[in-house]
């Protein structure tokens, strides 16, 4: 297995990807001329503040597919789950194995930890979408502990990365992956590359995960 990026929002007019349908073919060449062979695509769902159109987002995904299988490369259909007060937890998995989820910045949901113990009760592995965000989810938050107790993993985006704003997460050695919540940005495939390659440790992490 290469490079991987299970982190993304590339599916042309599905959620606030601004990716058009004329763009994609170039940006899955992107990602294969900088040596990754899987890419999970991962919408928005529950998200207060964006609007996906759900009803579209098989058919999308199919093209996508075929387009990406062009490249060599191996898609996943995923999804990034907000979770907020709904009353259960409905998710598109990464490859049967994961769930990526989302919080609100400023406060954490309401029985936090419960609701992850839904996921993994569900025989899946919750991956926390760009850690780094949460003004709650310090390196030394209790919930953090909580979360990593349960086996919950933590993902950083590059650009927090390169901006320092996941250093406290990465100098703690507790980050399990980068990606790079890819919303258009042909730089990025190339900056995660090099991520990957500057914190051997989470690429080795990274490895074992596909």
């Amino acid at each position: 297995m290469g490079l991987f990026d299970l982190h993304c929002h590339l599916l042309p007019a599905i959620d606030d990807g601004y990716v058009t349908t004329e763009k994609f073919e170039k940006m899955m060449g992107i990602y294969s001329e900088c040596g990754f062979t899987a890419v999970a695509f991962t919408p928005h769902i529950y998200n207060p503040y964006v609007t996906t159109r759900v009803e579209a987002l098989r058919s999308t995904y199919e093209w996508a597919e075929e387009i990406a299988a062009t490249m060599g490369i191996t898609t996943y259909l995923g999804s990034e789950l907000y979770v907020g007060e709904q009353e259960s937890l409905k998710t598109l998995s990464i490859a049967d194995r994961f769930a990526l989820v989302e919080f609100g910045l400023s406060l954490p949901p309401a029985g936090l930890i419960a609701r992850l113990e839904e996921l993994r009760q569900m025989g899946l592995v919750p991956i926390i979408a760009h850690v780094e965000r949460y003004r709650w989810l310090s390196v030394q938050a209790p919930l953090l502990k909580e979360m990593r107790a349960l086996g919950c993993l933590l993902q950083c985006n590059v650009e927090a990365v390169e901006n320092g704003d996941a250093r406290p997460y990465v100098e703690a050695d507790l980050v399990d992956l980068f990606a790079t919540d890819n919303h258009g940005d042909e730089t990025l495939p190339l900056r995660l590359a090099q991520v990957i390659t500057r914190y051997p440790i989470v690429g080795e992490r990274m490895a074992g995960l596909l």
